[in-house]
């Protein structure tokens, strides 16, 4: 291999391929990208057996050829080069030669035999998503993905096509987060699937405009951006009846400015303890007080304004779960719908840019 490319492009790539490899891994290959040279381009490719992404960017190629290089290590590399112009030479079979400027590196490396064979997805039907509104759907649902590895089917989110729109579910049990956003136009018969929850990290990183194409294989889902690809396997498993567990009957509307009421949860969780996280919420026509008692540490109270003129009642529950939910939130009000202290906590957004966006949370003793 002999190339020349452009600092900046190559540096472009290697960025959205440092979350895919594996740093702590027991096959040393993972931790590497497999670096392709053909024609006019260089290509890259990174996995960790369950998710791959391949990108590529324009060369001059005088000698095609491929090597797998560490990946952390390249980017520091290039990263550190003054110059917009970098000579890549692989001199050795498992040998690279990296000169730009002053500056003039050899790197160690495996050969492109030992990278594992990517997966593909040919033959799939592809739907255009635009691709903005997909990551924006993703930030409303990730914080809800369970991180729990013995509830496998859980560790992902249900991406499901039906009648020209997209919905995104995800729950880890305590709370769920779901999301409906329109696609305009009809793309054919409904589709559901579980993706993992690494491989929508990393759409949610990736940068670009346009629309995503996305495609579903036997095994495999396809994202495409541009000139990069996503592919992960598909989560084995069955998603629960989401729809069962939001509340239908919750009597008491709660209005809330969003930005008060997340700054009031931040600061009166300060008091809880790091196993028992919750705090109370104490309901009076247009006005809550929350507040956290710790044996240990002390208590806090805070009154927030609500535009609220039912009963007092008052409800446990966990702050984080909250506070993570008024941070993917996009509007100025938000909607909190109660019935008692045993009843799941259902929260809206006050109109917004989604079809459907909701977070239910289930309640705590306290």
């Amino acid at each position: 291999m002999e190339i020349r490319v452009t600092r900046s492009e190559f540096l472009g790539e290697l960025a959205p391929m440092q979350g895919i490899v594996e740093r702590k891994t027991t096959i040393p290959v993972l931790s590497h990208l497999l670096l392709t040279a053909r024609e006019d381009r260089l290509h890259l490719a990174a996995t960790d057996l369950d998710v791959s992404l391949t990108s590529w960017c324009d060369a001059d190629v005088k000698r095609e050829g491929g090597i797998a290089v560490q990946a952390k290590k390249l980017m520091e590399i290039i990263r550190s080069l003054t110059g917009e112009e970098v000579l890549i030479v692989q001199e050795e079979p498992r040998v690279l030669t990296i000169r730009a400027g002053k500056s003039r590196f050899k790197i160690h490396g495996l050969s492109p035999d030992d990278f594992p064979t990517l997966p593909a997805v040919d033959d799939a039907r592809r739907v255009e998503i635009p691709f903005t509104d997909f990551r924006r759907m993703i930030t409303k649902i990730l914080f809800a993905v369970s991180a729990e590895e013995s509830r496998f089917q859980l560790n992902g989110a249900l991406l499901k096509l039906k009648d020209g729109a997209l919905e995104m579910v995800a729950t880890d049990g305590h709370r769920l987060a779901l999301v409906e956003g329109g696609l305009g136009g009809n793309h054919g018969a409904e589709d559901s699937v579980l993706v993992p929850r690494k491989a929508l990290q990393e759409l949610q990183r990736l940068e670009g405009d346009g629309n995503l194409l996305y495609g579903r294989g036997e095994h495999h889902l396809s994202f495409g951006l541009g000139r990069r690809e996503l592919i992960c396997r598909i989560l084995e498993g069955t998603f629960p009846d989401y729809e069962r567990v939001i509340a239908k009957d919750n009597d008491k509307k709660v209005l809330f400015d969003r930005r008060n009421l997340v700054d009031a949860v931040q600061r009166a969780a300060l008091m809880t303890g790091d196993r028992a996280r919750a705090v109370r919420l104490q309901f009076a026509p247009e006005q809550m007080v929350i507040s956290a008692v710790n044996s240990d540490l002390g208590e806090a109270v805070e009154e927030v304004p609500c535009d609220y003129d039912g009963p007092e009642f008052r409800v446990g529950i966990n702050p984080d779960y909250l506070t993570q939910f008024l941070a993917a939130v996009e509007t100025e009000k938000v909607r909190l719908e109660l019935k008692d202290e045993n009843t799941q906590c259902v929260g809206y957004p006050q109109d917004g840019p989604d079809t459907r966006y909701l977070c239910v949370i289930m309640p705590m003793r306290i």
